[in-house]
Formats: structure tokens, sequence, C-alpha cells
């Protein structure tokens, strides 16, 4: 619940919009509104401060860059206690690729937020993963790690699908040829591009075993369609399953 004072602070402050727009994308109302208007000034937007210093968010990008990086290790180091490092990076890597944290910033609402500058620079979308990392920045410094942690957590780390990263990190396709390595089998693909179904999944993969057909899987590529009848063949009781470490 917000207290008399940030209400009276909020409600009759130049920045009353800012402040409410910040209350909705974060879950709560800043502390410090200075810390964000310098997180959402990009280099060509410079601000001085009262020491007529110029500001821009650079510096919070630096700080948010490694705050950001840090939370998302200790998640997914708790959320998946049985992977191994390896597995831990690249989920890690995905997560806090550009591509990810400018989509990040989309859905939030954040690139809204600086959407008075974009007539003026047109590098506006493509900074949508500086302007995240530099309210991380500035969410450190106003509310401190756990807070900041909490936020990102609570408010952005629900527009990625976990889940899915992790399927598109398991290569299911090497684990069936490990499979057949080490039990001596004869595994082949067959792949077929089909007119009859729709595009997006137009080929189909079969996976021999000499001339037994185990399990078949469709995708928009050959790669795609591989991948799906291994997983279909994994997970069809037909193998051992003590054998999938994923």
């Amino acid at each position: 619940m917000i207290s008399f004072v940030k209400s009276i602070i909020v409600n009759y402050s130049d920045d009353k919009q800012l402040y409410k727009s910040l209350r909705q994308i974060l879950g709560k109302y800043p502390n410090n509104i200075d810390l964000y208007k310098i997180a959402l000034t990009q280099r060509s937007d410079i601000i001085y401060d009262k020491n007529q210093h110029h500001r821009t968010n650079e510096r919070m990008e630096y700080l948010g860059d490694a705050i950001v990086g840090s939370i998302v290790a200790e998640y997914l180091f708790t959320q998946f206690p049985n992977k191994q490092e390896g597995f831990l990076t690249k989920m890690r890597a995905k997560i806090v690729s550009r591509k990810s944290l400018n989509s990040l910033s989309q859905q939030s609402g954040l690139m809204k937020l600086i959407t008075k500058h974009q007539s003026r620079n047109k590098r506006a979308k493509g900074a949508a993963g500086n302007i995240f990392e530099a309210i991380h920045g500035a969410m450190l410094l106003d509310f401190g790690y756990e807070i900041t942690k909490k936020i990102f957590i609570n408010q952005f780390l629900k527009f990625i699908d976990i889940d899915k990263l992790v399927e598109e990190e398991v290569d299911y396709k090497s684990k069936i040829l490990e499979w057949g390595q080490k039990h001596r089998t004869k595994l082949a693909f067959e792949c077929y591009e089909e007119s009859n179904i729709p595009c997006a999944n137009r080929f189909r993969a079969i996976l021999f075993d000499g001339d037994t057909i185990l399990g078949e899987g469709y995708g928009a590529s050959k790669k795609e369609a591989e991948q799906a009848a291994s997983k279909q063949v994994l997970f069809s009781g037909k193998i051992d399953m003590n054998f999938i470490i994923i």
C-alpha cells in the first residue's frame, strides 16, 4: 500500500506520469525518480544534473548488465539443482542475450517510456535492451539487490517461456545417436518434403533402426523434423529413459 507521504510526492510531482508508469511496470513506486530519468536517457538525449554534469544511461547500463546477469545466474542455479555448469551457462546466455532483453523491454512497456525520443533517435528500438539494463541499474541503486531481484523475477521473467528455452537447449538428435552408438544399433534418418501439409511443418523425418521404424517427426526444416523424430523416440518408452539426461 502506498504511504500518505509517497502519495503526496507522486500526485504533486512534475514527474507524476513517470512515477505511475514505473509503478505499473515494476509493481513498485521509485524512491529516487532521478535515477530512472537517467536510465531512460540515451546518448543522443543528454541531460545535466544540478552540478551541470552530463548524464546518460551508459553507466547505468554497465551496472544493470552485471546485475541482470547475476540475478539470472542465481535463479537458474536454484531452479535447476541437477543441471551441470554447461547447461546453466547456455541458458543464462539465452535469457540475457540482446534479442531477449530487447523483447523484455518491449513486452514490459519500458520502451513506451522513451517514445518522446524516438522521433529524433532512430536507434531507440534497437536500444531496448540497453534501456532494460539501465533500469535495473537504477533499481539496484534505488532498492538494493534483493528487491531488484524480486522485481525481475515477478515482473519481467514472466515474459520468458523457460520450459521452451530448456527444450530448445536439448539436442535430441545427438542424444538418440549417442544411445544408438552405445547399443550398437544402425540408426538412420530419412527426410521428405511433403507438399500436402502446412508449410510450417512440411518436412517429415523418419528414424530407422535398420529396417525398423522407431518414430517420426515434422518440422519447418529437415533439422527440426529430425529433432522432433528423435524426441518422439526418446520419450516413447521404446528405450531406457535412464539414459536420457537433459
